[in-house]
Protein backbone atom coordinates (compact mmCIF):
# COMPACT_ATOMS: atom_id res chain seq x y z
CA UNK A 1 0.00 0.00 0.00
CA UNK A 2 2.32 2.22 0.71
CA UNK A 3 4.45 1.81 -2.15
CA UNK A 4 1.01 2.14 -4.09
CA UNK A 5 0.68 5.53 -2.68
CA UNK A 6 3.98 6.97 -3.66
CA UNK A 7 3.80 5.53 -6.77
CA UNK A 8 0.25 7.14 -7.50
CA UNK A 9 1.42 10.31 -5.95
CA UNK A 10 5.02 10.91 -7.96
CA UNK A 11 3.64 9.51 -11.13
CA UNK A 12 -0.04 9.99 -11.73
CA UNK A 13 -2.54 6.94 -11.16
CA UNK A 14 -2.82 6.34 -14.85
CA UNK A 15 0.78 6.00 -15.37
CA UNK A 16 0.66 3.41 -12.77
CA UNK A 17 0.25 -0.55 -13.38
CA UNK A 18 -0.15 -3.28 -11.16
CA UNK A 19 2.81 -4.63 -12.33
CA UNK A 20 4.87 -0.93 -11.86
CA UNK A 21 3.69 -1.30 -7.99
CA UNK A 22 5.12 -5.36 -7.80
CA UNK A 23 8.23 -4.65 -9.39
CA UNK A 24 8.63 -1.51 -6.66
CA UNK A 25 7.48 -3.71 -3.82
CA UNK A 26 9.84 -6.65 -4.85
CA UNK A 27 6.98 -9.07 -5.58
CA UNK A 28 5.36 -10.83 -8.63
CA UNK A 29 2.66 -9.45 -10.43
CA UNK A 30 0.47 -12.38 -9.61
CA UNK A 31 1.47 -11.80 -6.37
CA UNK A 32 -0.96 -8.33 -6.10
CA UNK A 33 -3.88 -9.97 -8.00
CA UNK A 34 -4.09 -12.49 -4.91
CA UNK A 35 -5.23 -9.35 -2.77
CA UNK A 36 -6.74 -6.79 -5.04
CA UNK A 37 -8.55 -6.99 -8.42
CA UNK A 38 -6.62 -4.35 -10.06
CA UNK A 39 -5.05 -0.94 -8.98
CA UNK A 40 -8.62 0.90 -8.28
CA UNK A 41 -9.15 -1.06 -5.65
CA UNK A 42 -5.67 -0.51 -4.13
CA UNK A 43 -6.95 2.84 -4.90
CA UNK A 44 -9.49 2.47 -3.13
CA UNK A 45 -8.13 1.14 0.06
CA UNK A 46 -5.43 3.82 0.53
CA UNK A 47 -8.52 6.45 0.09
CA UNK A 48 -11.26 4.91 2.60
CA UNK A 49 -8.24 4.40 5.09
CA UNK A 50 -7.40 8.80 4.23
CA UNK A 51 -11.37 9.55 5.13
CA UNK A 52 -11.42 7.14 7.73
CA UNK A 53 -8.96 9.10 9.46
CA UNK A 54 -10.11 12.43 8.55
CA UNK A 55 -13.37 11.19 9.86
CA UNK A 56 -12.39 10.41 13.31
CA UNK A 57 -10.24 13.97 13.28
CA UNK A 58 -13.40 15.42 12.62
CA UNK A 59 -15.64 13.76 14.68
CA UNK A 60 -13.26 14.23 17.96
CA UNK A 61 -13.07 18.20 16.73
CA UNK A 62 -16.93 18.81 17.13
CA UNK A 63 -17.92 16.20 19.84
CA UNK A 64 -18.23 18.65 22.50
CA UNK A 65 -19.84 20.98 21.28
CA UNK A 66 -23.57 22.16 20.44
CA UNK A 67 -23.39 24.85 18.80
CA UNK A 68 -23.91 24.50 14.92
CA UNK A 69 -21.98 27.55 14.32
CA UNK A 70 -19.20 26.79 16.29
CA UNK A 71 -19.08 22.94 15.45
CA UNK A 72 -18.79 24.32 11.66
CA UNK A 73 -15.81 26.35 12.78
CA UNK A 74 -14.34 23.62 14.27
CA UNK A 75 -14.76 21.00 11.76
CA UNK A 76 -13.20 23.27 9.26
CA UNK A 77 -9.72 23.83 10.79
CA UNK A 78 -9.83 20.40 11.93
CA UNK A 79 -9.91 19.58 7.97
CA UNK A 80 -7.34 22.02 7.15
CA UNK A 81 -5.21 20.74 9.93
CA UNK A 82 -5.30 17.50 9.18
CA UNK A 83 -4.95 18.14 5.43
CA UNK A 84 -1.57 20.08 6.11
CA UNK A 85 -0.61 17.19 8.31
CA UNK A 86 -0.84 14.52 5.40
CA UNK A 87 0.21 16.43 2.42
CA UNK A 88 1.18 14.10 0.14
CA UNK A 89 -2.38 12.06 0.77
CA UNK A 90 -4.20 14.89 0.50
CA UNK A 91 -2.51 15.73 -2.79
CA UNK A 92 -3.27 12.12 -4.10
CA UNK A 93 -7.33 12.38 -2.98
CA UNK A 94 -8.05 15.47 -3.82
CA UNK A 95 -5.30 17.05 -6.11
CA UNK A 96 -4.86 13.87 -8.29
CA UNK A 97 -6.08 13.66 -11.91
CA UNK A 98 -8.52 10.15 -11.95
CA UNK A 99 -10.23 9.76 -15.53
CA UNK A 100 -10.80 7.01 -16.58
CA UNK A 101 -10.62 5.23 -13.20
CA UNK A 102 -13.60 3.89 -11.04
CA UNK A 103 -13.36 4.62 -7.85
CA UNK A 104 -15.24 1.01 -6.51
CA UNK A 105 -17.17 2.13 -4.37
CA UNK A 106 -16.54 5.49 -3.33
CA UNK A 107 -20.42 6.76 -3.26
CA UNK A 108 -20.50 10.14 -3.97
CA UNK A 109 -22.44 12.34 -1.16
CA UNK A 110 -26.20 12.76 -1.24
CA UNK A 111 -26.43 10.39 -3.98
CA UNK A 112 -28.80 7.21 -3.02
CA UNK A 113 -25.65 4.83 -3.22
CA UNK A 114 -24.24 7.09 -0.40
CA UNK A 115 -27.57 6.80 1.60
CA UNK A 116 -27.60 2.98 1.32
CA UNK A 117 -23.79 2.54 1.67
CA UNK A 118 -21.52 5.63 2.87
CA UNK A 119 -18.56 5.46 2.01
CA UNK A 120 -15.69 6.96 4.81
CA UNK A 121 -15.64 10.28 2.40
CA UNK A 122 -19.10 10.59 2.39
CA UNK A 123 -19.35 9.94 5.76
CA UNK A 124 -16.80 12.78 6.41
CA UNK A 125 -18.37 15.16 4.08
CA UNK A 126 -21.61 14.84 6.30
CA UNK A 127 -20.07 16.22 9.38
CA UNK A 128 -19.71 19.62 7.11
CA UNK A 129 -22.99 19.02 5.48
CA UNK A 130 -24.68 18.29 8.98
CA UNK A 131 -23.60 21.47 10.66
CA UNK A 132 -24.47 23.59 7.58
CA UNK A 133 -27.47 22.44 7.32
CA UNK A 134 -28.50 23.03 10.76
CA UNK A 135 -27.81 26.38 10.91
CA UNK A 136 -29.44 26.98 7.67
CA UNK A 137 -32.42 25.41 9.42
CA UNK A 138 -32.16 27.86 12.51
CA UNK A 139 -32.36 30.90 10.16
CA UNK A 140 -28.55 32.14 10.87
CA UNK A 141 -27.36 32.28 7.42
CA UNK A 142 -28.04 34.78 4.69
CA UNK A 143 -28.02 32.24 1.56
CA UNK A 144 -30.65 28.85 2.05
CA UNK A 145 -29.11 26.37 0.00
CA UNK A 146 -27.91 24.22 1.72
CA UNK A 147 -26.04 21.79 -0.86
CA UNK A 148 -24.26 25.18 -2.09
CA UNK A 149 -23.11 26.47 1.36
CA UNK A 150 -21.50 23.29 1.92
CA UNK A 151 -19.83 22.77 -1.13
CA UNK A 152 -18.64 26.49 -0.87
CA UNK A 153 -17.31 26.25 2.33
CA UNK A 154 -15.38 22.80 1.37
CA UNK A 155 -13.62 25.05 -1.51
CA UNK A 156 -12.74 27.82 0.98
CA UNK A 157 -11.07 25.11 3.20
CA UNK A 158 -9.62 22.72 0.45
CA UNK A 159 -8.02 26.21 -1.57
CA UNK A 160 -6.13 26.99 1.29
CA UNK A 161 -5.13 23.76 2.07
CA UNK A 162 -4.23 22.97 -1.61
CA UNK A 163 -2.77 26.23 -1.79
CA UNK A 164 -0.14 26.04 0.70
CA UNK A 165 1.26 22.44 0.26
CA UNK A 166 1.70 23.37 -3.17
CA UNK A 167 3.43 26.57 -2.46
CA UNK A 168 5.18 25.65 0.84
CA UNK A 169 8.42 27.83 0.57
CA UNK A 170 6.45 30.93 -0.02
CA UNK A 171 7.46 33.52 2.75
CA UNK A 172 3.80 33.68 4.25
CA UNK A 173 3.31 36.39 6.49
CA UNK A 174 1.56 34.11 9.23
CA UNK A 175 0.35 30.96 8.74
CA UNK A 176 -1.64 30.47 11.32
CA UNK A 177 -3.43 34.05 11.26
CA UNK A 178 -3.95 32.83 7.32
CA UNK A 179 -5.95 30.01 8.00
CA UNK A 180 -7.94 31.97 11.19
CA UNK A 181 -8.20 34.73 8.90
CA UNK A 182 -9.48 32.58 5.95
CA UNK A 183 -12.22 30.68 8.20
CA UNK A 184 -13.09 34.26 9.54
CA UNK A 185 -14.01 35.26 5.99
CA UNK A 186 -16.21 32.46 4.97
CA UNK A 187 -18.42 32.74 8.46
CA UNK A 188 -18.82 36.68 7.95
CA UNK A 189 -20.02 35.76 4.49
CA UNK A 190 -22.30 32.79 5.76
CA UNK A 191 -24.03 34.83 8.35
CA UNK A 192 -26.89 36.84 7.67
CA UNK A 193 -26.87 40.64 8.97
CA UNK A 194 -29.33 40.40 11.71
CA UNK A 195 -28.22 36.61 13.26
CA UNK A 196 -27.22 37.63 17.05
CA UNK A 197 -24.09 35.00 16.56
CA UNK A 198 -22.76 37.47 13.77
CA UNK A 199 -21.85 40.13 16.70
CA UNK A 200 -20.77 37.47 19.15
CA UNK A 201 -18.45 36.29 16.51
CA UNK A 202 -17.39 39.66 15.36
CA UNK A 203 -18.11 42.10 17.83
CA UNK A 204 -16.47 44.45 15.62
CA UNK A 205 -18.41 44.14 12.59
Amino acid sequence: MAAAKALFSGEGIEHVSMRKIAKEVGITQAAIYQHFENKEAILFVIIEDFFSDLLEALSRAIESEVQPLERLRRAMRAYIDYGLSHPEAYRLVFMTPMSGLVRAGMAVPRTEEAKARPSKGSLAFGVLDGAVREAVNRGMTRHGDTDLLAEAIWAGGHGIVSLMITHNEFPWTDPEGLIDLEIDLLFRGLLHEGCPMRSKMFPTV
